[in-house]
């Protein structure tokens, strides 16, 4: 995507989406978040949030002028008053980055067109990310594949206090490369009551997978692939977007785990592999470039690398997967086991199916790699997706799941726990490693 845009001032409508009337309980202000064309704004949205800075993502219903206030930690004055444009060349999208915060400290926020105040109360909060190095107890919810109607899991994430929201792609179901088709889609998926409450207070990344990419199974030769990337970028708050014009690669670090988050779309079968120029790649030279160097540089005790699709081979008609390239993965395991790099797990999603696979990578990598694969969130499972592997440990098609991963280091040991979790609330199964599991002095 070109920079025809500013990236900080994003924009989109949405019908029956539920912030308006800050004083009023959460169905009133569904009610009451509505324009003279039917449509309400859409948000707020807590995105990327560091030690230091936070993103908040807001669309009006009106062109103009927009401040983001952000109270002091005792709640007794302004701290900051951020101030972005809505502009229909960005669908009225903004994004305020705030900025010289304190690391694991609650602000409070509220949104206001002049003196008006749109958005405030209790819910408009949220919490930078504890000091790298601290002793610290993190959780986040990872989750793919949502339809856009309401559902209790997002309650249940909200429930569970979780410190971030990442969502892995189909989330949502565009299946169109048409920008206001897209546009829509997202206002709509960003609409939905429970989660609209959820993001309003929680940090929120996301990357794409198929479907929010363009339609099922498609990759980087995907014509108007742009135009989808330009509705992503004006419907995210996440701290950057791939090279800044192509693809939609992020990272965060959240005190003890660095999250990685690829786009296994926008560059697939478009260029040579950095890995071996005779086939095509799946991330592409730049990301290729990124993604190393930023494992190389992470300090943090555990590295999660996420993106869309799952990490073997689905074994079926479909191409998009990691068993399609596997000299990529190869490389990729050969690169975190040259380099050292401790800590690694593989998160993915897609296949409609939840599953565990612990890869027998110790002479590779110098541990075993486990792969986490989460699918759906919402109820229409793929069962013949469930196939044997080698290295699975568990897998079951299971309607309505996510998944918290915990990470605690206020203890004699780092450990990473993760918890497959079903919105009825029925026992899955867990993963528990210590920092140890995941180092090559278990060789």
């Amino acid at each position: 995507m070109s920079g025809e845009f500013n990236r900080r001032q994003f924009g989109v409508s949405l019908a029956a989406l539920p912030l308006s009337a800050p004083l009023l309980g959460w169905a009133d202000q569904a009610r009451a978040a509505t324009s003279e064309d039917g449509l309400g704004f859409v948000g707020p949205m807590v995105g990327d949030v560091s030690e230091t800075t936070a993103n908040v993502w807001f669309r009006p219903s009106v062109a103009g002028s927009y401040q983001l206030h952000i109270q002091a930690p005792d709640g007794k004055r302004d701290l900051q008053t951020l101030k972005a444009e809505a502009l229909p060349a960005n669908d009225l999208c903004v994004v305020w980055r705030a900025s010289r915060l304190k690391p694991d400290t609650k602000y409070h926020y509220s949104i206001h067109q002049g003196s008006k105040v749109l958005v405030e109360g209790g819910e408009c909060q949220f919490k930078t990310a504890p000091a790298a190095g601290s002793p610290t107890h993190v959780r986040l919810a990872f989750g793919s594949c949502a339809d856009m109607k309401p559902l209790p899991l997002w309650s249940q994430i909200e429930s569970d206090d979780v410190q971030g929201l990442v969502l892995l792609g189909d989330t949502p179901y565009v299946d169109s490369t048409r920008l206001d088709v897209a546009r829509q889609k997202h206002r709509t998926f960003l609409g939905v009551p429970e989660l609209a409450k959820l993001i309003r207070h929680t940090p929120t990344w996301g990357t794409w997978d198929d479907h929010d990419f363009g339609g099922n199974d498609t990759d980087g030769r995907l014509k108007g692939k742009e135009n989808t990337r330009r509705a992503f970028v004006e419907y995210r708050a996440n701290r950057e977007y791939g090279d800044g014009d192509q693809g939609i690669y992020t990272k965060f670090q959240c005190g003890p785990v660095e999250v990685f988050l690829l786009d296994t779309r926008w560059f697939s079968q478009a260029e040579p592999s950095p890995v071996d120029p005779s086939k095509p790649t799946l991330l592409g030279q730049s990301q290729w470039k990124w993604l190393k160097e930023s494992l190389r540089s992470s300090k943090a005790e555990f590295k999660i690398i996420a993106c869309g699709m799952i990490w073997d081979d689905k074994e079926n008609k479909e191409s998009d997967d990691w068993g399609t390239y596997t000299y990529e993965r190869d490389a990729l395991f050969e690169f975190i086991g040259k380099e050292g790099i401790t800590g690694v797990v593989l998160i993915g999603g897609d296949i409609h199916c939840s599953r565990l696979l612990k890869y027998k990578t110790t002479e590779q990598v110098g541990y075993p790699i486990h792969q986490l694969i989460v699918s759906p969130i919402h109820d229409r499972t793929i069962p013949s997706l469930n196939v044997p592997h080698p290295d699975l440990v568990h897998g079951a098609a299971i309607p309505h799941v996510w998944l918290k991963v915990d990470v605690d280091t206020t203890g004699s040991s780092p450990t990473f726990r993760a918890e497959w979790v079903q919105m009825d609330g029925k026992p899955m199964w867990t993963l528990e490693l210590t920092e140890a599991d995941l180092k090559r002095s278990r060789l």
